[in-house]
């Protein structure tokens, strides 16, 4: 076998010492050196700069802190290094060659600041060239990956700082492992088509191409393509090989059956990484009952499955490690806090979410996440009178700043239309949510919102229906006391007092909200209860002693007149009989 050989003294300036020097063990035996070599391949550095490296004292394993692999992931972009490619959300963005080795040997050197003299020497190679150079390709690629993805160390150098989401195996290991996107993602698999011979595969296909449609219309989730979930039709595999294959946390799955002239459809939400069942239901549907019946399946799907992505989020990012989180596990665990805050006047829970919303921003400026989780927080403390003075100023900057991201955003639309409800611009308020439904007509939470906001702006019959209807879209919703409350407050503006007690007593039982109950205590003093009334607004100033200062002082969300004058006498007459004791 052919010895691998150091380049000639004569040829290179380099000599076998000098060639033997600074390899693993500190020595020039033949597999160190070819291990060597084949482990950094990847890298800009040719085979000679290596050794002319070694020979000024540099030992290769500062060159080189880890492997190279074929293939980096991070944030919404995708590093071939073996293709010499970049791709933002899989397409390729155009990129010369220096920038390309330029990102190349930041990305390997990303636990480190690089110096400027390196970076010329790893990328420019034995090239003269002016730093200039270098500061132009740097600016080339803060233009294609964002002002923050290489940071300047003064007097230093440059340094890396997007999170790696994924690499590859090392060289010559094996297929590309893919990362989880900074969003929700999840892979609709096609469902079994079972019964006793028939014949209805075309439904089952159609079907999964409409919930992939449907889902895909929501900017808030990573879907993947029918194509790509093709290969998984009648071949048993577990959620997580799906998970691995595709780079997805969620696998919609399920079967039709035909039995006795109906169809049977069941369907269920896994998360793949756990393999635990979220969400599963039954839907039911005659045989002839063509497209209308199949739409109305999956609509249905969509409306119940995706608040339960949406929580189970949440709730995953209750569970993180503060250290190495990315942008979006910020902004969830930012939902999260903002979410503990509802309960109660809890000014705490609201600054700590707006506090790790804009550490997601320092992270990912583009992260319209964030940019949403601080108008819910911000929205919030205004709903309970707990706002820092500049809340409304910094929410609508939040908001407009979310919709320049993504315009169709329907959250942000939805957010942006609880912003202007507590803020008292009904009108805005209604047109917001009209706009967001527009985009998501699936939201049960938008159409509960928009429901209350027609009631207490003079359609009170109007607004029940809507509400209702939000409730029996997503009978099961992980916001239900959310819906409920929305319920609540349309019955009290239409003056249907037992039924907004009623409802009030369900919605409490989910969920202690001081919204509902300050509701409760208007309800009852409607329909005659005033000593039931005093108790509870008794205990609704211990849990939100703000809120209801606020509403004595006449900070109401109806614009309506005769609903705000029933609103504030009714308050006014429970603490009046709860001063009386």
């Amino acid at each position: 076998m052919q010895s691998l050989k150091a380049p000639g003294a004569a040829d290179q300036g380099l000599g076998q010492k000098a060639w033997r020097q600074g390899f693993p063990h500190g020595c020039g035996h033949r597999p160190c050196r070819l291990q060597c070599l084949r482990r950094h391949r990847c890298c800009p550095l040719s085979r000679l700069n290596l050794a002319k490296a070694v020979a000024q004292g540099v030992d290769c394993e500062t060159l080189h802190e880890s492997p190279m692999p074929d293939s980096v992931l991070f944030g919404r972009f995708a590093l071939l290094l073996d293709q010499r490619r970049l791709l933002e959300n899989h397409a390729p963005i155009s990129l010369g060659a220096r920038a390309f080795d330029l990102l190349a040997a930041l990305v390997q050197h990303r636990e480190r600041v690089v110096s400027k003299d390196e970076l010329l020497r790893l990328v420019w190679r034995d090239a003269v060239v002016e730093e200039n150079n270098l500061s132009v390709q740097i600016s080339t690629l803060r233009k294609v990956l964002g002002a923050d993805a290489l940071q300047t160390v003064a007097g230093q150098g440059y340094r890396f700082t997007l999170p790696v989401n994924a690499e590859s195996a090392a060289p010559g290991g094996g297929d590309l492992v893919l990362g989880l996107p900074d969003k929700p993602s999840i892979a609709v698999l096609p469902f079994d088509c079972v019964g006793n011979g028939w014949a209805g595969m075309d439904f089952v296909d159609a079907m999964g191409d409409d919930l992939i449609d449907a889902l895909s219309r929501l900017h808030s989730l990573f879907v993947i393509s029918r194509h790509a979930v093709q290969s998984y039709r009648r071949r048993a595999v577990h959620p997580r090989e799906v998970a691995r294959e595709l780079g997805v946390r969620y696998v919609l799955e399920g079967s039709v059956r035909c039995t006795e002239g109906e169809l049977r459809i069941d369907a269920a939400l896994i998360d793949a990484l756990t393999g635990q069942q979220i969400w599963s239901d039954r839907y039911t549907s005659g045989l002839g009952d063509g497209a209308a019946s199949q739409y109305e399946i999956v609509r249905a799907i969509v409306i119940a499955m995706v608040p339960h992505i949406e929580h189970s989020e949440i709730e995953r990012a209750r569970l993180l490690r503060p250290q190495g989180s990315s942008a979006y596990a910020l902004a969830q665990r930012a939902w999260a806090q903002s979410r503990e805050g509802l309960s109660r006047s809890n000014r705490g829970a609201r600054d700590a979410a707006i506090a790790l919303a804009q550490e997601a921003l320092a992270i990912d400026p583009r992260c319209s996440a964030a940019q949403n989780a601080i108008v819910d927080a911000l929205s919030w403390h205004m709903y309970f009178d707990t706002a820092p003075p500049a809340a409304l100023a910094d929410a609508l900057d939040a908001t407009a700043h979310a919709l320049a991201i993504d315009s169709n955003d329907a959250l942000a639309w939805r957010g942006r239309g609880w912003l202007m409800l507590v803020g008292g611009s009904l009108q805005d308020a209604v047109a917001d949510f009209r706009r967001s439904l527009e985009l998501n007509p699936n939201d049960a939470v938008t159409l509960a919102r928009l429901g209350i906001s027609e009631a207490v702006s003079g359609d009170p019959a109007g607004g029940v229906a809507r509400c209702m209807h939000a409730i029996r879209l997503s009978p099961r919703d992980p916001a239900r006391f959310h819906l409920l409350d929305n319920l609540v407050w349309a019955q009290f503006a239409a003056q249907a007092y037992d039924d907004a007690i009623h409802t009030a007593q369900q919605s409490l039982r989910e969920a202690d909200f001081a919204g509902t109950r300050l509701c409760l205590v208007l309800c009852l003093v409607g329909a005659g209860q005033l000593a039931r009334a005093a108790a509870q607004l008794s205990a609704l100033k211990a849990l939100a002693p703000d809120m209801v200062a606020a509403r004595l002082q006449g900070v109401w969300l109806a614009t309506d007149p005769e609903v705000r004058r029933r609103e504030e006498a009714s308050l006014a007459a429970a603490l009046q009989r709860m001063d009386e004791g």
